[in-house]
Parts: C-alpha cells; structure tokens; sequence
C-alpha cells in the first residue's frame, strides 16, 4: 500500500468510526509503525483535514470541517 492509499484508509476508518480511533489501531490496520500514522495524520490537517487529537486517539472533527468550508 502506497502512502496516498494508506491516508485514504486512515480517513475511511475515522469516518466509519463512532469514537477517536488509536494510533495503534490504526497501525495495525495499515501494517505501518505508529510514527507512520502520526505523519500521515499531520499531513491531512496539513491538507486542511479537520482531524482531533484527543486522548483517546484521533477523530474527524465535523464541526471544524463546517467552519474551514464557510471561509
């Protein structure tokens, strides 16, 4: 799995999912480190990905999804 597709997969898993998602789990389910994850993860908010860290894992924030598409 290239890059590109492993981030596209990190974000179906976040909006497949009703709670913030480890970076563990999501690890596992790309077969890459962790530190794989937390790159990928700041390269979507770099793309302008509404994405939360919290301390449970990280979720797609919606509600900072509406704010980016209003301005």
């Amino acid at each position: 799995m290239d890059s590109s597709a492993r981030r596209e997969k990190i974000l179906q898993i976040l909006q497949e999912s009703s709670s913030a998602v480890t970076g563990t789990a999501l690890s596992k389910a790309c077969n890459v480190s962790r530190q794989i994850i937390v790159g990928d993860v700041a390269i979507l908010r770099a793309q302008g990905i509404a994405i939360i860290s919290t301390p449970r894992g990280v979720e797609r924030s919606e509600e900072h999804t509406s704010e980016l598409q209003s301005q």
